[in-house]
């Protein structure tokens, strides 16, 4: 008899695009299989959307209303605290899992007895739900999640700094989960999801993962995020990883290769919060590329003048032709824009 799984979803105030992700979970063919829900909405209008959901057979719905105060990773905690099943998936409230994903993910679980987790190809959506063909395939080059690399594997902290295993809706045993768990925003920033994988490829060396060559899930993104309006995104694991040892040649590699990837942002946020010296020092490191001499230049301004920067990169868009519409975008975006963010997941940026 198959073993249960519970899906994990926490919620905040977007009772539409939940119904969207609880009926993607529900129309999987799994079973038997719990959804639980942990919902930080002020009101209560989600509880309320989620008592006319009637699931299958062999499928149970729980939900709960949280304090206000509650966040996001205090959530993920009583859900991995309540959770029943011994294997687990995460979800974000607006993302959707594809048909037939679980079993998929289960039956990956069968190649070998020590596998981990298992996980497959992610689809981007919009906020419409339109796939977003060019950035999805964009996001399987640079995150490595192509056919040369399905299969059983051995590699899973390579394959953490490579950022390949995907943000949400991998199936992973109970167990793990529970014992590396999320960290707080205060001591890694938004970048939970990426501390996640890492720690857990360092507590399981050696253990098999799959990557599944099939899309399981889809991943939503918004006009606004909340990496975009936030400065401590990638910053806090930065500082941590470059502290990183014991790791194999190919580890460090990977490492490089994650650190090559996240150095700009990092060496942003430090430049408007968090310490000049401190992006200076990421500027003056290795890999941090030179790139061009007006990389370099526009670099040096946004650490010594923040604002001059922006008005500078505002003058170099316009003059290289930008439409409008981009230099909107990109103005409102990181870092002077508040405005209300459509998906927490940082990974737009990283």
């Amino acid at each position: 008899m198959a073993d249960l799984i519970t899906i994990c979803i926490p919620t905040y105030r977007r009772p539409t695009f939940l119904l969207q992700c609880l009926y993607s979970c529900l129309a999987q063919d799994y079973r038997p299989l719990e959804v639980d829900i942990s919902d930080n909405s002020p009101t209560p209008e989600t509880g309320e959307w989620v008592k006319t959901v009637a699931p299958p057979e062999g499928v149970s719905i729980r939900y709960w209303r949280n304090p206000p105060c509650t966040g996001p990773v205090e959530s993920f905690r009583k859900l991995f605290d309540a959770a029943r099943g011994r294997r687990l998936v995460f979800m974000n409230d607006d993302d959707v899992l594809l048909p037939g994903a679980i079993t998929a993910m289960s039956e990956a679980f069968e190649l070998a007895p020590d596998v981990i987790v298992s996980y497959g190809r992610e689809q981007i959506i919009n906020t419409e739900g339109e796939v977003l063909q060019e950035t999805t395939a964009e996001r399987e080059t640079k995150y490595r999640r192509g056919i040369d690399q399905t299969g059983l594997r051995r590699d899973l902290l390579v394959c953490a700094f490579w950022q390949q295993i995907a943000p949400i809706g991998f199936l992973i045993l109970a167990e793990a989960a529970k014992k590396i768990g999320f960290r707080d925003r205060a001591e890694v920033g938004l970048a939970v999801d990426t501390d996640f994988a890492i720690r857990l490829g360092r507590a399981y060396r050696g253990y098999a993962h799959v990557f599944i060559d099939r899309f399981t899930y889809q991943l939503r993104i918004g006009p606004s995020t909340l990496g975009q309006t936030s400065r401590d995104v990638v910053w806090r694991l930065y500082d941590g990883m470059r502290s990183m040892d014991d790791l194999s040649q190919e580890e460090a590699l990977a490492l490089d290769g994650l650190l090559r990837r996240i150095q700009p942002l990092a060496l942003r946020e430090h430049a408007l919060a968090h310490g000049r010296v401190a992006a200076l020092r990421i500027l003056l490191s290795r890999p941090y590329g030179s790139g061009s001499f007006a990389r370099l230049a526009y670099t040096l301004s946004l650490i010594m003048s923040p604002n001059l920067a922006y008005r500078l990169r505002r003058l170099w868009l316009t003059r290289s032709g930008r439409t409008t519409q981009v230099l909107r975008r990109r103005n409102r975006a990181y870092p002077f824009s508040e405005g209300p963010a459509t998906t927490s997941n940082p990974r737009q940026l990283l």
